[in-house]
């Protein structure tokens, strides 16, 4: 909009304003945005993880998000990176959630996470610019840097949603312990002592401080939640709070 000049055509005036104020304004245009969504979704085995589950979590997360989005009628593309790529999309429409609940409801836990090929490989193939929600537990012996890196170039909106378990959050683990690596079989033996437990507790949260740091370097929003939060909280609250959701 901007105010009448003497010469302007009246038809581009609008009138419903006129009435209001009792000023003048001209109506440009009206810019109608096709926003694409796209749901990436962490399906490693690390995932399968936690009470709740994390990729429980992860898949309800995305189910509440793309329907959001295929109600604003935006394209919604789907992607689960695990022991195998799960490709959806893209849908457009309320009546396609189910297709979308479907494909996430599939969707299997299992395999090394390899998150920077993975990433890599899905940037170069989708070159639609749009939202970009990446919900992952990041814990990828190879890091997660490379893998958001990637995932910036799909668009200039990226945001990380990183899953842990509360039992990851705040472990509650007593005597001698045989802990296994769910993605590589490694195992590492253990006695649990409170000198261990600060231990994992500096290291933990210098990680996830690490990752917040790397996000907000550059540009990239950052939400850290439990997979015991409910996910109406996450979606209508926190979301909508970090900028994610409008």
């Amino acid at each position: 909009y901007r105010e009448y000049a003497q010469g302007d055509a009246l038809r581009h005036v609008d009138w419903n304003i006129y009435g209001r104020l009792d000023t003048m304004h001209l109506k440009l245009f009206q810019e109608q945005e096709d926003l694409t969504l796209h749901l990436v979704l962490d399906a490693s085995a690390s995932m399968a993880f936690g009470t709740p589950r994390k990729c429980d979590f992860a898949r309800r997360l995305a189910a509440a998000i793309g329907y959001i989005g295929l109600s604003g009628y935006d394209r919604v593309v789907g992607q689960g990176f695990g022991e195998a790529a799960h490709a959806l999309g893209p849908l457009r429409g309320k009546a396609a959630a189910q297709k979308l609940f479907g494909f996430l409801e599939g969707l299997p836990a299992g395999g090394a996470p390899r998150l920077a090929e993975q990433c890599r490989n899905y940037a170069l193939r989708n070159r639609t610019k749009g939202l970009l929600i990446f919900i992952s537990d990041l814990l990828d012996e190879e890091g997660y840097e490379d893998a958001l890196k990637s995932l910036m170039s799909v668009g200039p909106d990226l945001y990380m949603v990183q899953v842990l378990a509360p039992e990851e959050l705040d472990p509650q683990m007593t005597g001698d312990l045989k802990l296994v690596d769910a993605e590589t079989s490694g195992f590492t033996e253990i006695s649990v002592s409170h000198g261990l437990m600060r231990q994992y507790a500096e290291t933990r949260d210098q990680f996830i401080e690490g990752v917040r740091s790397f996000c907000h370097r550059r540009g990239i929003g950052y939400l850290l939640v439990s997979s015991a939060a409910p996910v109406e909280e996450v979606v209508l609250q926190q979301l909508r709070k970090g900028g994610m959701l409008r």
